[in-house]
């Protein structure tokens, strides 16, 4: 089954706020948090993840990745629950002190509040986007119990970025790999999301592979479950070769033209996409880099 709504997955398992950036809840003894998504969607989380917590509280927030539609709300729900634990990768504890990194993120950020405004959902959080510090920095492998029964095991899976880590609970076989998998567009197109390194995005999806997740939980828009669960990962590697046979096929005709090269690659994919959809400027971002990465592969073998 493919989910595009928020609400309860299955499992005690939640997707709250909004399908397109969404933040997830496992509820149980100890319940967590996976991601915060955009700054300015922090009400509409908190707002979610209370109704279903009630009185109770989150003890962890994992988080995949530094991009700013993961991180954005993480500062506000430190602020509401002073006692929660915010982990993830060393590396991405490391971009989080940095000046320009940060004002990026802050940029970024509210660009992604006049897309919530536009979608109709309140109320927003206009504050900008605020760093914050990690209080459990994981190490690959990294196994954090939430009680009898119960854990989260912290996956390197980079590829997507540098301090990527994707998040199983072996004994729900949920899988939170946001975007260690390709994402799904609302035209049903998927876009691979390697950004630093093609082989090893290829490498991650691998891994994730022989889980055998049924609830795997992609950055945006949708979540998989059961067969189709099984079938996105298969699928986002054949969406990978087909994106890197396409982009060095522009690469070799515009002779390593890096900017023009992200010209043709928008105009391929990007314009002729329905809305909702990344946002053009991180989308910008995101495929100069994908180009880049390509181009220096090219450029090694």
């Amino acid at each position: 089954m493919i989910i595009k709504e928020i609400g309860e997955i299955g499992n005690g398992f939640y997707a709250v706020g909004s399908a397109g950036v969404p933040v997830y809840l496992l509820d149980g003894p100890v319940p967590v948090l996976f991601d915060a998504g955009l700054t300015a969607g922090a009400f509409l989380y908190e707002a979610g993840i209370k109704q279903i917590l009630g009185e109770r509280v989150p003890e962890y927030l994992f988080l995949t990745h530094s991009h700013f539609d993961h991180v954005g709300a993480a500062s506000h729900f430190k602020d509401v629950w002073q006692d929660l634990k915010i982990s993830g990768a060393v590396h991405c504890s490391e971009i989080l002190q940095k000046t320009k990194a940060v004002q990026l993120m802050r940029n970024l950020n509210f660009e992604g509040a006049r897309l919530i405004k536009e979608s109709g959902l309140e109320p927003i959080n206009d504050n900008g986007f605020e760093s914050f510090n990690l209080d459990i920095l994981l190490q690959p492998d990294q196994t954090i119990e939430l009680g009898p029964g119960l854990s989260v095991v912290a996956l390197n899976t980079p590829g997507h970025t540098w301090d990527f880590m994707s998040y199983w609970i072996p004994e729900k076989k949920i899988l939170v790999a946001s975007e260690a998998v390709a994402m799904y567009e609302a035209n049903g197109d998927l876009q691979s999301e390697f950004l630093v390194d093609f082989d090893a995005y290829i490498d991650s999806l691998k891994v994730l592979k022989k889980l055998g997740a049924e609830i795997l939980c992609l950055g945006h828009h949708v979540v998989c479950t059961g067969e189709d669960a099984v079938a996105h990962i298969e699928n986002s590697f054949q969406a990978s070769m087909d994106y890197l046979i396409m982009t060095e096929k522009f690469l070799a005709q515009e002779k390593g033209a890096v900017d023009k090269v992200v010209e043709l690659v928008k105009k391929a994919e990007w314009d002729t996409r329905p809305w909702p959809k990344q946002p053009e400027s991180a989308y910008l971002l995101n495929t100069w880099q994908r180009v880049n990465t390509i181009w220096n592969r090219m450029n090694r073998n």
